[in-house]
C-alpha cells in the first residue's frame, strides 16, 4: 500500500510540475505599451531594477573602465551590503551611485565604456537574444522584444567566466544592431568598445569558477554590467585602445556570421 501511495504521489507531483513550470503570459503588448517597470508591481524591488534597465540617458561624461574596475566595484558592493543585495529597495539602489573606480566617483546610472572581446568560451558561447521573455520587457517573446545578451572578456578567445555582461535593450535599438553582426565581430576576434549605463544586476550571483558552475546563472566575474548599451563599436585594426580613432559603429559592419 505504501508503495502505491508513493507512486501515485510521484505521478501527480510530476504531472503538476509541468503546470507549475508553465511560462507566464505577457503582461502588456505590444512592446511599445510595456511600462518602464515591466511586469513588476509599482514600488517593488523588481520595479526599481526594471526601471533602471531602461535608462538610455546615463549621466556625466563617459568614463573608461577596465575589467579590474568591474571586479573592484563588485567588491565594494559586497562590503557595502554585506553580500545581501538580492532584493534592493529604492534607497538601496541610490547607495549604488556612490562608488569609485580608477580614482573617480562612479556608480549605477553613470555613463561608462569598456574595451574588450566577445567571449568564445565555453563552447557555443555567442551573443544571443533573451527571447524567452523577461519581466523587464513584459514577458513578450521573440528577438525583437528582448535584450541582446553579450559576454565581454579582457582578451581575445576568452571565457564568459572571466568577463562581464553587456546588454542591448529592444527599446529604440538600432535596427542594424543584429546578432549576426555581433557574431561576426566575435568570430573575427575583433576588439569592441561598448558605451552605456553602468548597472548592477542584483538578481544574480557572481559565477566565475568553471569548476563550480552555478546553474541558471550567467557566467561572469562581476554583476556590474553596461546595460543598456548606447554605442557599440568594432576595431578596424589588429588592435585598438579606448582612445583610438579606428573604431567603426557596429551598424556599419558588414553583415555576417549566424544568428
Amino acid at each position: 500500500m505504501n508503495t502505491v501511495k508513493v507512486t501515485l504521489c510521484l505521478f501527480f507531483m510530476l504531472g503538476c510540475g509541468h503546470a507549475f513550470a508553465a511560462k507566464k503570459k505577457p503582461c502588456f503588448k505590444p512592446l511599445s505599451s510595456c511600462p518602464l517597470r515591466g511586469c513588476a508591481k509599482d514600488d517593488t524591488p523588481d520595479a526599481f531594477s526594471n526601471i533602471s534597465k531602461h535608462n538610455l540617458d546615463p549621466s556625466g561624461e563617459v568614463k573608461t573602465l577596465s575589467f579590474g574596475d568591474f571586479e573592484d566595484l563588485q567588491a565594494q558592493v559586497e562590503k557595502k551590503f554585506d553580500g545581501k543585495y538580492a532584493t534592493m529597495t529604492k534607497p538601496d539602489r541610490t547607495r549604488l551611485r556612490n562608488l569609485t573606480a580608477g580614482g573617480e566617483k562612479v556608480g549605477e546610472g553613470s555613463l561608462v565604456q569598456i574595451v574588450g572581446f566577445i567571449a568564445v568560451k565555453p563552447e557555443k558561447s555567442k551573443p544571443h537574444a533573451n527571447s524567452s521573455g523577461e519581466s523587464v520587457n513584459c514577458r513578450l517573446p521573440g528577438t525583437d522584444n528582448n535584450d541582446f545578451h553579450i559576454s565581454l572578456t579582457p582578451k581575445a578567445g576568452g571565457s564568459e567566466f572571466e568577463g562581464i555582461v553587456v546588454e542591448m535593450i529592444p527599446q529604440k535599438r538600432n535596427e542594424n544592431w543584429t546578432t549576426q553582426r555581433l557574431v561576426k565581430a566575435e568570430q573575427e576576434n575583433r576588439a569592441v568598445r561598448v558605451t552605456g549605463q553602468l548597472f548592477f544586476d542584483n538578481h544574480h550571483k557572481v559565477n566565475n569558477d568553471p569548476a563550480n558552475n552555478i546553474g541558471n546563472q550567467p557566467k561572469r566575474m562581476s554583476l556590474w554590467e553596461i546595460h543598456p548599451i548606447t554605442e557599440f563599436e568594432v576595431c578596424t585594426k589588429s588592435s585598438c585602445d579606448a582612445n583610438d580613432s579606428s573604431w567603426k559603429p557596429l551598424e556599419d559592419l558588414e553583415q555576417g556570421g549566424h544568428s
